[in-house]
């Protein structure tokens, strides 16, 4: 848990403030959040259904250096009695901060001295920051609204975010207010400009680069999450993509702002319900997804924007009894007015509607292409304005559907398709926006937090009792609403994918429901997934090479029955495939192993949605996922649609975890073994020799492993974890020829070598990488060279492909997220610039060879060996720590404990170790004779004295690492997607695997 702050200037005392979005479990019910600074501010917002802290809003000031990041790291501590006296209205009137909204002649807004004694709303309120939300009608207009979020700082830093909304629910007459709007903060202009601002519109009045207006100088203090954990809270996807900050996608994103722009919402023709392929689509889109996909300084900067230009659709139908959005249990029958800007308007069973809006018209709102809005810049920044905004979406979808039982069922808010009136994908981004809408909406709201529990309820017993509770079709496919054959016979594949990844996104979001309804939420997406995974089949069923079909069809009849599930249906899978394939399309595919159809980009390049919904399937480890995954990415032309990706990602959405057949059931925290997974693939990984980990689809990868005097063989072998049932795969023979003493072979292939810890797969050049080439076949002769290997084609990159490694620096460690490759001896290698630099600033006298594992949490590499690492001088325990962005090495030291005697005592060398950011911890073997099984665990604080102990991972016998004393090297490694370690000891043993989480 961390965050990091940057500022271009060197200024102390200097105030921010970030939402942060924490793990379920992290925090647990009772405990509170503390940091590395002298003083954190946390305001809690939501809980998970356990109970532990789920998303709260951090605060504070810091000293910091120009473009210089700061990292702030978080941990759980005991809940602390407040006792600071935290800032009031009294502290505010006395910075003597006036601001000052003018609408032209609508009218002037003033705040002062008196409107400050009345916020419309508190906040936050603490020692380090408090802020409060105030409102004022501009003049005498019944429409137009100033607002201002006010947020005091300790020290007195003030700082204000201005708005004007045009957006009442029933007030008569809604209609544009065109003028020249104008705000004001201590006397001081800071924006005039011309808006013609329609109705149900609002913008903050911002007019350049600044993302908020302070009363002296902006700090200009931006915040950077570690992305890595903000998906682990599966608040937000997960996403496969890297996107370099050069790339075209990530130099679009918006770097100023003005009022009603439209920043990223790049629909053609600025129009939402534009047909195709459109950026904003998606679960998130495209502009807040390079937030957890680019390492831009300016993808922050870009969500907080585009959450600001989401003002510009119609959303705002603020309820004027209340000041807030509306509540659907007051309204059950009110529906939009048809001349609203927004597409599929229905109508009212008891003629309810909202006001006939006139005047200038802002571009259209369009459920079934909506993006979501605001609720990435809520997680980024927890500003009340972008709670709202997600709110007030998901309240305009609820008013834009027709009230009859078959549309939303009154106050009810179902979001079921209904043929011919509601699009299946309408349904599908109207389900996301709810459940954003209910997960960003604060515990303790009285307003509309039960609201939205209530809707979410109701959704789940109706799809529910649909779709699982009685017989229906066994094909995941719920009713569509579209009908591209005037019947129902034939529906969007793509758009039930879309429903599918929905539903799979809300279930992983832990929403704040009863077990009950969450248990039937969760057998309704099992049901709903099969529309995935059936169509990744067999050749036999419905072959998986033209899954990514435009329409299919699982009945023979024109209108069958969805709602009481008689159908009739095909009988299965082949049935299914034979229909929608009955007349051929040009592009239909007759080759085993090859994806037919348009991969990225296209109009209709569906796979994507294919895998955006299979993605949840295999989180939710959905029967027959797994086994759907393994066809898709062993395609020989797969590799195209995941580097599309990168240029794509909105559609990059990667499973946070994946449950094969051979874990399931198994407990966490006890080794076991993955039955038929001994023989290494015959590579020699006894020599002396360690393997690397395809984070990206949890493979084992192995090559050119032996050297010396052990072995020739330069093999390149593969194994899949996130296969049901894992074997070895050769993917590339060893060279024929072999000459001793070399760098490569006669065929100019790599030559064997004892690989350490050299080998790793860097997903940012999708390579698999040696690094340094240490005792070759023969006389154990040492080269710098780097060598790749190409995992697509199955082949090495030309020789000198890359430049070489400095001499005696040799590949040890990764940094996962980045894909940098730390030396031993503390050399740092960018896969962006391909250079390398040096990673410690200063050394604390310890050897740092191996095994080293990067600190997720606090963002640090550690090394721990006895002596060098290979048994040899200096005999001693040699622990250090530096830093990942780089700094001095400091030595590390443990408290007194049996483990760590035994440690000493052992004294392991060719040791393995990785970091475990499940539970915060390093685990460390070697395994050698009686020390077979034994496992430390090394468990880090952010100081200098740790702690060490022995893993309890049950009774079973683990076999030892090589006879030769060759030891572990680095295979013990942790594998994000399984949430556990595998661990090879030798080539003769399966594979041994620990559930971690």
């Amino acid at each position: 848990m961390q965050f990091s702050l940057i500022s271009s200037k060197t200024q102390a005392k200097a105030p921010f403030c970030l939402g942060f979005a924490f793990r379920r479990g992290d925090i647990p019910a009772g405990k509170g959040v503390g940091s590395s600074l002298s003083a954190l501010q946390v305001v809690p917002r939501t809980t998970w259904p356990d109970g532990s802290l789920k998303f709260a809003q951090l605060a504070g000031v810091v000293d910091v250096t120009a473009n210089s990041m700061l990292t702030v790291r978080l941990r759980r501590i005991d809940a602390e009695a407040k006792t600071a006296a935290v800032l009031g209205l009294a502290d505010l009137k006395k910075t003597g901060v006036t601001a000052e909204i003018a609408a032209g002649s609508f009218g002037t807004a003033t705040f002062g001295a008196a409107e400050w004694d009345a916020p419309f709303e508190t906040w936050a309120s603490g020692p380090q920051m408090s802020s409060w939300i105030f409102r004022k009608p501009v003049g005498s207009d019944a429409h137009l609204v100033a607002w201002l979020e006010v947020r005091l700082f300790a020290g007195g830093a003030v700082e204000v975010l201005p708005w004007v909304e045009n957006g009442y629910l029933m007030v008569a007459g809604p209609t544009n207010k065109s003028a020249t709007y104008a705000f004001k903060l201590g006397g001081t202009e800071r924006c005039s400009v011309a808006i013609d601002l329609p109705h149900h519109c609002r913008t903050p009045l911002i007019n350049g680069t600044a993302l908020s207006y302070w009363l002296g100088d902006d700090p200009g203090v931006t915040p950077r999450h570690d992305v890595a954990y903000l998906q682990a809270t599966e608040l937000v996807p997960t996403y496969s993509a890297r996107v370099p900050a050069t790339a075209a996608v990530a130099k679009e994103l918006a770097t100023s702002f003005k009022p009603l722009d439209k920043a990223n919402f790049n629909y053609q023709g600025d129009s939402m319900p534009a047909t195709g392929y459109q950026q904003p689509i998606g679960l998130l889109p495209e502009h807040d997804v390079l937030y957890l996909t680019c390492d831009s300084l300016n993808t922050y900067g870009a969500v907080v924007r585009n959450g600001y230009a989401a003002g510009r659709y119609p959303l705002h139908y603020r309820d004027e009894k209340t000041q807030r959005p509306i509540r659907f249990s007051q309204y059950p029958n009110l529906v939009l007015h048809s001349d609203s800007r927004v597409s599929d308007v229905g109508g009212s069973t008891r003629s309810q509607y909202t006001p006939k809006p006139t005047g200038t018209m802002s571009p259209k709102w369009d459920c079934a292409h909506s993006p979501s809005v605001g609720y990435m810049a809520y997680l980024l920044t927890g500003r009340w304005y972008f709670m709202e905004q997600v709110q007030f979406a998901a309240t305009l979808d609820y008013l834009t559907k027709a009230d009859e039982n078959i549309m939303r069922r009154g106050s009810q808010g179902l979001v079921q398709p209904c043929f011919g009136g509601w699009q299946t994908r309408a349904c599908a981004w109207q389900w996301r926006t709810l459940t954003q809408a209910l997960n960003i909406t604060p515990d303790n709201d009285t307003a509309l937090r039960q609201e939205f529990i209530n809707c979410v309820q109701s959704n789940i017993e109706n799809f529910h009792s649909v779709y699982v509770a009685q017989p229906n079709n066994p094909f995941g496919w719920i009713q569509p609403g579209e009908g591209y054959t005037n019947d129902m016979q034939f529906g969007a594949s793509w758009q039930q994918d879309f429903v599918t990844a929905a539903f799979g996104y809300s279930l992983a979001m832990g929403l704040p429901i009863p077990d009950a309804v969450t248990a039937k939420h969760d057998a309704f997406f099992r049901w709903k997934a099969r529309s995935a995974v059936m169509r990744l089949g067999p050749a036999s069923g419905f072959w998986y090479v033209n899954a990514a079909q435009y329409t299919a069809s699982i009945s023979p009849a024109r209108s069958p029955d969805f709602q009481g599930g008689k159908g009739p249906w095909y009988a299965n899978d082949a049935a299914v495939y034979a229909a929608t394939y009955a007349s051929q399309p040009s592009w239909f595919g007759n080759v085993e192993g090859t994806l037919a159809g348009e991969i990225l980009p296209g109009d209709r390049a569906a796979w994507a949605n294919l895998t955006t919904a299979l993605a949840y399937a295999l989180r939710h480890g959905v029967n027959g996922a797994v086994a759907a995954h393994q066809r898709l990415i062993k395609a020989s032309n797969y590799p195209s649609l995941r580097d599309a990706f990168n240029n794509a990602p909105v559609w990059s959405v990667a499973p946070t975890r994946i449950t094969p057949a051979w874990m399931a059931d198994k407990p966490i925290g006890q080794w076991f073994e993955i039955p038929g997974t001994s023989g290494a693939g015959g590579a020699a990984v006894d020599a002396y020799s360690g393997m690397a980990i395809n984070d990206l689809t949890s493979e084992i990868l192995i090559a050119a492993a032996g050297g010396h005097g052990d072995s020739s063989d330069n093999r390149v072998v593969s194994l899949s974890l996130a296969s049901d049932a894992p074997s070895w795969t050769l993917r590339l023979a060893a060279s024929k020829a072999v000459e001793k003493d070399v760098a490569y072979y006669s065929d100019g292939l790599p030559a064997s070598r004892h690989l350490y810890s050299s080998l790793h797969f860097v997903p940012q050049v999708n390579r698999l990488m040696l690094f340094g080439a240490y005792a070759t076949y023969g006389s154990a002769w040492a080269f710098p060279t780097i060598d790749s290997f190409n995992l697509d084609t199955n082949k090495w990159d030309p020789a000198k492909t890359w430049p070489d490694a400095p001499g005696s620096h040799y590949g040890a460690a990764q940094i996962r997220g980045t894909g940098e490759i730390v030396s031993t001896w503390l050399k740092k290698w960018s896969p962006v610039d391909r250079k390398w630099t040096d990673l410690a600033t200063s050394s604390s006298g310890d050897s740092a060879r191996w095994p080293m594992a990067f600190d997720a949490r606090r963002s640090q590499m550690f090394c721990l060996q006895w002596g060098d690492g290979q048994g040899f001088d200096p005999q001693r325990m040699a622990a250090s720590r530096v830093p990942a962005a780089g700094g001095p090495q400091t030595s590390v030291s443990f408290n007194p404990s049996s483990a760590l005697t035994q440690w000493q005592a052992e004294k392991p060398m060719y040791a393995a170790m990785d970091y475990d950011p499940d539970n915060d911890r390093f685990l460390f073997t070697a395994g050698q004779g009686a020390a077979a099984g034994r496992v430390y665990v090394i468990k880090p604080n952010d100081g200098n004295v740790w702690d060490m102990s022995v893993l309890d991972g049950g009774s079973l016998k683990i076999a030892p690492s090589p006879d030769n004393l060759s030891g572990m090297q680095n295979r013990l490694r942790y594998v994000p997607a399984l949430r556990g370690f595998v661990m090879l000891t030798r080539a003769s043993a399966n594979l041994y695997f620990l559930r971690t989480a």
